[in-house]
């Protein structure tokens, strides 16, 4: 099993051994003459610190440090909006609804501010969160504790509405599991490999499905988890069970529609009907959205340890582990065009910011946007 840098920190059962010590394979000659460009570059962090990921929202890129930083940028220019200092050690990246901003940090806390970066209201709940607040297109607040509680909070004063909880495996995939709120319903992906889907009014389960069931003979062999934010699509819903497969299903239903075999190693990206997904050897898939049949697969990056994919207007974008950013044909998954930020990895999904635009983290809290030139 190859283990990469964004998906190794396991808790509740110690750390799991990461595959820093294997060698990364060497780049293969491109035959395009694409090129990229470093639009602007932000420091949020310290070296050991846990690296959070940007996220966009209201127009604007918010990025976290551990340390209390809480910074507004705008994406295309990497101009300082605001910063807000603060003595929380934050736990997650930033979600957002109901114009707020949510974030939790390690004491169990979840914060909700304006989009200006004051403090509207906080509430102490049961655990650390493991992935970020959710509103999405409500007025109710969505979040999940270490513990395996989640939560239905209002969003004027974060009062709790509804709490439900499920069991939590020994070993789970620190922060991956996310939860997307829309259509009335809190889709919550679960450690162990669950997927299920709370009305947000009550959180009365509307259905709760095993997306895949553990294997191996070690907890660690063992670990499952729904990865990322699931993709919600005009009828089904999709996500990727690490290690093991992608799979869609009715969002309505919550019964299976189609299932991938493959060692996901990461969340799903989807844009115009397919998905895109990176296997544990560093293979790009792009898979049907509709019938799970593979589109295309680039073993291009195969030992190089790959960050999650993002999709642009025109390609399909990942980071690896020697800081390399790479762009890839949307249509047939050539490598199109690379650019090396600095040599340290890069360890979570870039984001998108402008039509070919993206920002990536590196794991000592380095920001950079790349870009096409003349994009």
């Amino acid at each position: 099993m190859k283990w990469r840098a964004w998906c190794c920190a396991l808790l509740l059962g110690g750390v799991a051994g990461c595959s820093d010590t294997l060698p990364v394979s060497v780049l293969k000659p491109l035959s395009s003459t694409k090129e990229l460009h470093i639009v602007w570059s932000a420091s949020v962090g310290k070296k050991n610190q846990e690296v959070i990921a940007p996220t966009l929202a209201y127009d604007n890129l918010y990025l976290v440090g551990g340390n209390g930083d809480l910074v507004s940028l705008d994406p295309v220019t990497g101009k300082e909006n605001w910063r807000m200092t603060s003595s929380a050690t934050y736990a997650t990246g930033v979600g957002s609804g109901d114009d707020q901003l949510y974030i939790g940090d390690k004491q169990g806390n979840l914060l909700a501010y304006s989009k200006s970066g004051i403090l509207n209201w906080q509430v102490h709940l049961s655990d650390e969160l493991m992935t970020p607040p959710e509103a999405g297109d409500s007025t109710t607040v969505v979040a999940r504790t270490a513990d395996g509680h989640v939560y239905g909070l209002d969003g004027s004063d974060g009062h709790q509405l509804w709490m439900v909880t499920r069991p939590m495996p020994p070993l789970v995939l620190h922060g991956d599991s996310g939860i997307r709120v829309s259509r009335g319903a809190a889709f919550v992906a679960y450690p162990g490999g669950r997927l299920m889907a709370l009305n947000l009014l009550d959180g009365r389960v509307g259905w709760e499905t095993l997306i895949t069931i553990p294997l191996g003979s070690t907890e660690l062999e063992r670990v499952n988890d729904v990865m990322g934010f699931p993709v919600l699509g005009y009828s089904d819903i999709c996500v990727a069970a690490f290690q093991n497969k992608v799979t869609c299903l009715d969002a309505a239903k919550g019964e299976t529609l189609w299932s991938h075999d493959m060692e996901a190693a990461g969340p799903v990206e989807a844009d115009d009907g397919r998905l895109f997904v990176t296997d544990e050897k560093g293979t790009l898939v792009a898979l049907n959205q509709l019938t799970g049949s593979v589109v295309w697969k680039t073993d291009d990056l195969d030992g190089r340890y790959p960050s999650p994919p993002a999709v642009t207007r025109n390609f399909v974008v990942v980071g690896d582990e020697e800081g390399y950013v790479h762009y890839f044909s949307r249509e047939d998954g050539h490598e199109v065009a690379r650019l090396q930020t600095k040599a340290v990895p890069l360890v979570k999904a870039p984001v998108p910011v402008n039509e070919d635009q993206v920002v990536v983290i590196n794991e000592q809290g380095k920001v950079f946007s790349v870009a096409p030139v003349n994009n």
